[in-house]
């Protein structure tokens, strides 16, 4: 939630099945990807964050988030779905390098 919102306390969603929690901040490295989310599907984009997140010299914690942006309803390509992996800090921040979108 952007600031201005949580500081006036976080809406109460609409259904029963959408969980509210708290979660840290930090720096992530994030791919963004379309289709029917699944297993399969999740770990090949997992893989291909990996690699990019070795090739900057970056290092990522050991678990990944998948999330997903749309409802059951829409069509696989039209969905949005991203992986996310959240970056350690470097021990020396003259190592961080500027990374950008391919």
């Amino acid at each position: 939630m952007p600031k201005e919102v949580a500081v006036e306390g976080v809406p109460d969603p609409k259904s029963d099945g959408v969980p509210v929690r708290k979660r840290d901040g930090g720096r992530f490295a994030v791919i963004r990807f379309s289709g029917q989310m699944d297993s399969k599907l999740s770990k090949k984009q997992e893989a291909k964050l990996r690699q990019w997140i070795m090739a900057c010299g970056l290092e990522g914690e050991t678990k990944a988030e998948a999330a997903g942006y749309a409802p059951q309803s829409t069509p696989g390509p039209l969905r949005r779905n991203e992986t996310l992996i959240r970056l350690k800090q470097p021990s020396d921040e003259s190592q961080t390098k500027q990374v950008s979108d391919e």
